[in-house]
C-alpha cells in the first residue's frame, strides 16, 4: 500500500466528445483512505469523476495526485475481469479467503459467462481485492445480487484498508460502509463527512435553512419596495412643488418659497433618499438572486394506459426449468390476469431470469390473439441497445420527443442534458428505454430487475408510477421494498 493517505483531484474537467457542456467542470476533491461514498442523480458525471481519479480517463484540464495502483468494477456485471485466470490458478491462503467469505466454488470460476449477474459480480469484486490495489473503485456493486450476497459484499468490503470509492444507490451498503460522502448536484460538487443517512439529514437542515433565508430575504426586499414607493412618491410630489413653472409670473411669495427650499436642502433630502432606498433594494435583490437552494425532487409520473381487453395474459402450469448451471428449479402454476401485479424472487442462479425470458418467449409468440401492448425491460441493455435507443430518440417527431423528455424529467434526469452527446449512462439508458415503452401505452409490463442503475429519487418515481399502472405487471427485484409496494401477490423460487 503506498504511503499516500489521500487521493486529490485538483481543478479537474472533463467533456465528452459530442457534447455541449463539460460532465465535470473544475472539480476539486480529495478522498482519504477508508470508504468514500459518491452520491447523486442519474448522469451527473459520478462516473466519470471516478474513471477520472484511477486515470481511465485522462482530464482536458486539471490534475490527479499521486496516482495509485487501482481495481475497477464497473457497473455491467458481465465484463469478465481481465486477471480471472490467475486467480482462479491462486490457491494461497488470501484468494482461499476470499473464495470462503464471498462463497465462490472453484467451478464457478471456469464458467463465468454462464452464471447469474449476482454470482458475476460476485467474483468481480473478489479479483479486485486479491489484487490488494491502492485504490477501488465499485460502481453499483449490488446491483443484481440477494440479501445474503449483499451482506457478504458489505462485510468484505469493511476489511478493505485502501482508498475507497464506491458509487451506489444501495442506502444500507452506503451506510455500513462510507466515513465520507462526495455529493454531485446540479451546480456544485461537495464533501459531507458521515454516512448517507447523516449526510442526508445535513442536507435536509440546510435546504430548510436555505428556504427560511430565501423567505426572510423576500420579506426584506418587500418591505424596502413598499418604503422605496413611498419615498419616490414623496421625490415626485416635492419635485413638483419646487417647479415654478405653472406659478403666475406675479406671485413673488411663491417664487421666494422655492428658492429658499432649494437654497436650505430640504427638499432634496426625500430624492436623495429614494436614491439611496433604491441602491439598498438593488443590493438586497443581488443576495437574494445568489442564494440557492438545492432542488427537492417529486415525482408526478403517470403510466397513461388501460388494461388489456384480454382477461388472462398468461397460463404457465407448473413445471421444472433448467438454468445456466445445470440445476432444476420447479416453476410452480403462474396465471397472470390483465390486472395482476405479480413479483418473482429468490437467490441468485435461482433461475429467475431464464424464466421470465421463458414468459417473454411465450407471451411474444401468441401475438396472433388478441394484441397485448408489451414493455419490457431486461437485466442488462447492451451498448449497441442502448446506442438504438438513441437513435430511435432523435427520429421521433418534435411532439413525441416532447412527451418522451417530459416523462425522463419525471424520472429525475435533465431532459436537456440526458441527449447531449452520443452516450448515456446505464442509468440514463434505463430511463430512455422506460420511457419509450410507456409512450407506446403498455398493457403489460415485465422488469427484471428495474432499480439497477437508478438514482434513489428515479426508483421512487418508478415506484410510484408502477403503484398505480392499471395493467398488468410482472416483476424480478431483490429490492424487497420496492417488490411489497409495487406488488399484490409474490412468489418465491427454491
Amino acid at each position: 500500500m503506498t504511503q499516500s493517505s489521500i487521493l486529490t483531484l485538483s481543478q479537474v474537467s472533463y467533456t465528452f466528445p459530442g457534447a455541449s457542456a463539460p460532465t465535470i467542470d473544475h472539480a476539486s476533491v480529495s478522498f482519504p483512505k477508508g470508504w468514500t461514498g459518491i452520491i447523486g442523480n442519474n448522469g451527473c458525471g459520478k462516473t466519470t469523476l471516478a474513471r477520472l481519479a484511477c486515470g481511465l480517463l485522462t482530464p482536458d484540464s486539471g490534475q490527479v495526485s499521486p496516482r495509485l495502483s487501482y481495481a475497477y468494477c464497473e457497473q455491467d456485471a458481465g465484463i469478465q475481469p481481465e486477471l480471472l485466470f490467475d486467480f482462479s490458478c491462486d490457491y494461497n491462503k488470501e484468494a482461499q479467503k476470499l473464495r470462503s467469505l464471498f462463497n465462490i466454488d472453484d467451478e464457478m470460476l471456469w464458467r463465468f459467462s454462464e452464471l447469474s449477474a449476482g454470482e458475476q459480480k460476485k467474483i468481480q469484486i473478489a479479483v479486485a481485492l486479491w489484487t490488494n490495489p491502492e485504490l477501488l473503485i465499485l460502481d453499483e456493486p449490488t446491483n443484481h445480487v440477494d440479501a445474503a450476497c449483499r451482506n457478504e459484499i458489505s462485510h468484505v468490503l469493511s476489511t478493505y484498508k485502501g482508498i475507497g470509492l464506491l458509487i451506489s444507490h444501495d442506502r444500507t451498503l452506503l451506510d455500513n460502509l462510507v466515513t465520507h460522502c462526495l455529493c454531485l448536484g446540479d451546480r456544485k460538487i461537495i464533501m459531507r463527512p458521515g454516512t448517507y443517512s447523516e449526510v442526508k439529514r445535513q442536507s435536509q437542515l440546510e435546504i430548510m435553512s436555505a428556504t427560511r433565508e430565501k423567505e426572510a430575504q423576500k420579506a426584506r426586499i418587500q418591505k424596502l419596495q413598499t418604503e422605496y414607493a413611498q419615498r419616490s412618491h414623496k421625490a415626485a410630489q416635492t419635485a413638483k412643488r419646487r417647479s415654478a413653472k405653472n406659478l403666475d409670473k406675479h406671485d413673488r411669495d411663491g417664487r421666494a418659497k422655492i428658492k429658499l427650499a432649494i437654497y436650505t436642502g430640504q427638499d432634496g433630502k426625500a430624492g436623495a433618499l429614494a436614491a439611496s432606498m433604491d441602491a439598498r433594494l438593488k443590493k438586497e435583490q443581488e443576495k437574494l438572486a445568489a442564494l440557492h437552494i438545492e432542488k427537492e425532487y417529486q415525482s408526478t409520473l403517470w403510466v397513461e394506459s388501460k388494461p388489456s381487453p384480454r382477461k388472462t395474459l398468461l397460463y404457465l402450469p407448473a413445471h421444472q426449468i433448467l438454468t445456466a448451471q445445470g440445476r432444476q428449479v420447479t416453476i410452480p402454476t403462474i396465471s397472470l390476469e390483465n390486472t395482476t401485479h405479480l413479483g418473482i424472487q429468490g437467490q441468485n442462479g435461482i433461475g429467475k431470469t431464464t424464466l421470465v425470458e421463458q414468459i417473454v418467449s411465450q407471451i411474444t409468440q401468441e401475438q396472433d390473439r388478441t394484441p397485448l401492448q408489451l414493455l419490457y425491460l431486461p437485466q442488462e441493455l447492451s451498448k449497441e441497445k442502448r446506442e438504438q435507443i438513441l437513435t430511435t430518440i432523435r427520429s421521433l417527431s418534435k411532439q413525441e420527443k416532447g412527451k418522451l423528455l417530459s416523462i425522463v424529467a419525471q424520472l429525475n434526469s435533465d431532459p436537456k442534458r440526458i441527449l447531449d452527446g452520443n452516450e448515456t449512462s446505464p442509468g440514463e439508458a434505463r430511463k430512455l428505454f422506460l420511457a419509450l415503452g410507456i409512450l407506446q401505452a403498455p398493457e403489460l409490463i415485465i422488469m427484471d430487475e428495474p432499480t439497477n442503475h437508478l438514482d434513489i429519487h428515479s426508483i421512487e418515481a418508478l415506484e410510484q408510477a408502477l403503484v398505480n399502472f392499471p395493467g398488468a405487471l410482472l416483476l424480478i427485484s431483490h429490492d424487497e421494498t420496492f417488490m411489497e409496494a409495487t406488488t399484490n401477490e409474490i412468489i418465491t423460487l427454491t
